[in-house]
């Protein structure tokens, strides 16, 4: 599986209606092949005009200040800049125009070795430090229930609902760093295997 299949499995699991994708670029890689009937794309630089669904040529700061308040979405999916303040950005106006029983997906936010977080960029697989924005929301909000399926480099999945905040004894900023974030990646993320997601999604 990879994030197409995670996303589809979710809109099958909950019977989603609409999506946004966030960072869209090469529609063929992703947006077009999620099985929904109402898309909404975001990228700045699109290489191809979608299959079907609604192209925005921005950026998602611009998307969301332009979006309606009452403008709700079922799936929102997060792979636009991999840079942890925009992320944390993306989070955060997802949140606000998410459906009460809605998913966000964050890809791209379990890296596998140092490098492909560093910033900038210099390495072929590259993920950025999502996995910080994930850290941040793992230690502060026990009103979302937030996980992520080992696969694809991570997909993170964040839901209303509850969780056991991840203590720490001092300012976040100490802990984002790679090798706490090593050490600790299975508790930090709540990171799942794919088999325990595939026994998540028939309960």
């Amino acid at each position: 599986m990879n994030r197409t299949d995670i996303i589809n499995s979710l809109i099958s699991k909950f019977g989603y209606n609409s999506y946004l994708e966030i960072g869209v670029k090469n529609p063929k890689k992703n947006f077009d092949l999620i099985l929904v009937n109402n898309k909404d794309g975001v990228d700045p630089n699109w290489k191809a005009s979608p299959a079907n669904g609604h192209k925005f040529e921005m950026t998602s700061d611009i998307f969301f200040d332009g979006l309606d308040k009452d403008n709700k979405y079922d799936l929102i999916f997060i792979d636009g800049l991999h840079h942890s303040e925009q992320i944390d950005k993306d989070i955060i106006n997802s949140l606000g125009h998410l459906n009460q029983n809605g998913t966000i997906v964050l890809h791209d936010c379990n890296p596998t070795t140092k490098i492909m977080q560093r910033r900038p960029r210099i390495s072929g697989q590259w993920t950025g430090d999502g996995w910080e924005s994930v850290f941040k929301l793992r230690c502060s909000r026990s009103d979302l229930n937030i996980f992520v399926i080992d696969v694809d480099f991570g997909c993170g999945i964040i839901r209303r609902g509850k969780q056991e905040v991840y203590i720490i004894d001092n300012n976040i900023e100490n802990y984002l760093n790679w090798e706490y974030f090593n050490r600790n990646r299975k508790k930090i993320l709540n990171l799942i295997s794919m088999g325990e997601y595939k026994e998540w999604l028939i309960n």
